[in-house]
């Protein structure tokens, strides 16, 4: 019996890796689209792993966004693809802007994405959590989302309103663009701007594709623009997901 204990866990894992539902990879986006992980549907997204260089030098910010399906409906997202950093001149300004997140999302209307007609609308809300060595307290976002896919083409549209853990008030809003869904490898783009109280605003544009590579993987990569005040970012990322069922 000690013997058939690896063998019974193997199978385990195989079987939830042959029963999980197809990746759909939203990154390397700044925001989402309006579906949500099936129930106990674990969806791991490592990276980006991006490179950014602006006035201060070049700096790297790995992460990883987890999300787990836990009741119909709803998804808890775990977004820490803003946590680490590695590199840059100021290092002590950039930490500053660190954060982790702990989100719930919920599909408001079943639409497109669930395999139903019409937009699908989802909303989610949570807190913005310190990333440590960082300074400031706690913050909180809600963000609205609205998707609709055509035969040739997919938009998912975010409005996100935070209160920042600088104690201030902050939108984005975006809009993500992909290409045929039935392509194995399909053309993404990000347009995104952000704006918070007594900061220039943020023009963002990204461009980049997603490869599925098997119906539980799919990998990314990304070239990513931005423009605040006289500093223009320039940032490369690339990353994966996989999803499994628990």
């Amino acid at each position: 019996m000690p013997r058939a204990r690896p063998l019974f866990f193997a199978l385990v894992v195989l079987a939830s890796w042959l029963w999980a539902p197809p990746a759909r990879a939203y990154r390397p986006f700044d925001e989402t689209d309006a579906d949500v992980s099936a129930l106990h549907e674990l969806v791991l997204e490592l990276g980006a792993l991006g490179y950014t260089h602006d006035a201060a030098g070049g700096a790297y910010t790995p992460g990883f966004i987890l999300n787990y399906g836990i009741v119909p409906r709803v998804e808890l997202v775990f977004d820490a693809h803003h946590a680490i950093l590695y590199g840059g001149a100021d290092v002590s300004t950039r930490r500053r802007a660190l954060e982790t997140s702990m989100l719930a999302k919920g599909v408001v209307r079943r639409g497109c994405l669930q395999g139903e007609a019409g937009p699908s609308v989802a909303v989610e809300a949570g807190a913005i959590l310190p990333t440590l060595p960082a300074e400031g307290g706690y913050g909180a976002g809600l963000t609205a989302i609205v998707s609709e896919r055509w035969e040739n083409a997919a938009l998912h549209v975010d409005l996100e309103g935070d209160y920042t853990r600088a104690h201030t008030g902050a939108f984005i809003g975006g809009a993500i663009v992909e290409g045929p869904d039935r392509w194995t490898v399909r053309p993404v783009a990000e347009p995104l701007v952000a704006k918070e109280r007594g900061t220039p605003a943020v023009l963002s544009l990204l461009g980049g594709a997603i490869w599925r590579t098997s119906d539980h993987l799919a990998v990314d990569g990304a070239v990513r623009a931005a423009r605040q005040g006289d500093g223009t970012i320039y940032e490369v990322r690339a990353g994966l997901t996989w999803t499994v069922g628990l």
